[in-house]
């Protein structure tokens, strides 16, 4: 089992027929247009970087924890209160035993609780400011960082590599199914799953893919991977200019940029919508500003050497823009 920031992915068994169904040949088109989504940290003859999916989801667990944290402590706090404190009335009919169990056994649980939303912090804050995937089209191959130090790179071939648009259960809390392109790493034989990453962008679909908005939305990712496939296949000028580069480094205004992408063209697409987008602002602009947070306590990461060497003597060299 894997966790690909808050998405947890089965490792080590078959690829299913869903999957298979969805994998994409890297060789045939996938979508008219080639859009760099907004996912792109730098880009030159010999590599392209693009964020990873959950890049735009940072903010939602340090929330979390703001929110989570202190309500446990309180809860927990008036358990061991409970626990403690002697009812008289208790005494004398034998229940202040049984009621002292059942409040330390809240304590336990709210303590527990306060435990898994410092889990959940750390999952945006202390840890990297981005984790990063790869193409390099001199040597066909794909990386994506994990973590600095040995071991910390997933490396891929292109060709041998399993792309699909991953599909997550839909979720009404968050607005429909989460999808993204992500990418399976595949044993010797080809059949079993033994590594797995996300990339690029991520979409939240809140319709059926058979559905006319569903397609709209699925084709959004669909041509974020068509601009990587191109990337990887032509080269860079087969691409469209990028309009907009992700900073390496943070930024309140990149923050502010990956949390209100898409909602403007949601906004157009009809009058319902567009109060929705109105509504949705307050709470994304909160979110902005905890992603900007989240970023500012993380560490750089930091490519191998090997990994540098593989993507060196780049011309022209592409430096990414705020």
């Amino acid at each position: 089992m894997a966790y690909d920031h808050m998405t947890r992915v089965a490792l080590n068994r078959p690829v299913d027929e869903d999957e298979a169904a969805r994998r994409i040949d890297v060789r045939k088109p996938v979508a008219d247009e080639a859009a760099d989504a907004y996912a792109v940290f730098g880009m030159n003859d010999v590599f392209l970087e693009v964020c990873d999916a959950s890049y735009s989801q940072v903010g939602w667990c340090l929330l979390a924890f703001l929110i989570g944290f202190p309500a446990f402590v309180f809860f927990t706090v008036i358990a061991i209160q409970g626990a403690v404190e002697v009812n008289p009335a208790m005494v004398r009919n034998g229940e202040q035993g049984a009621f002292s169990i059942g409040m330390w056994v809240l304590a336990v649980v709210g303590v527990l609780c306060c435990a898994f939303t410092v889990v959940l912090l750390l999952r945006d804050c202390f840890n990297y400011r981005h984790k990063s995937v790869r193409f390099n089209r001199k040597t066909r191959m794909v990386y994506a960082f994990r973590h600095n130090g040995p071991g910390g790179v997933i490396a891929v071939p292109w060709d041998k590599a399993f792309f699909y648009v991953h599909r997550s259960p839909s979720n009404s809390m968050f607005g429909g199914a989460p999808t993204l392109m992500r990418c399976f790493v595949l044993d010797d034989s080809g059949k079993k799953i033994v590594d797995t990453f996300s990339f690029g962008l991520r979409t939240v679909n809140g319709a059926k893919e058979s559905t006319r908005y569903g397609k709209q939305v699925l084709y959004q990712v669909q041509a974020n991977f068509e601009f990587i496939r191109r990337y990887m296949e032509s080269g860079p000028d087969s691409l469209p200019p990028v309009k907009r580069y992700l900073p390496r480094g943070p930024s309140l205004r990149a923050s502010v940029s990956v949390w209100f992408y898409g909602l403007r063209d949601i906004g157009g697409v009809s009058a319902g919508l567009r109060i929705f987008s109105i509504v949705l602002s307050a709470p994304v602009l909160l979110l902005s500003a905890l992603h900007y947070i989240a970023q500012l306590t993380c560490r750089e990461p930091i490519w191998p050497e090997d990994v540098e060497a593989a993507c060196s003597n780049a011309q022209p060299a592409v430096v990414a823009r705020v």
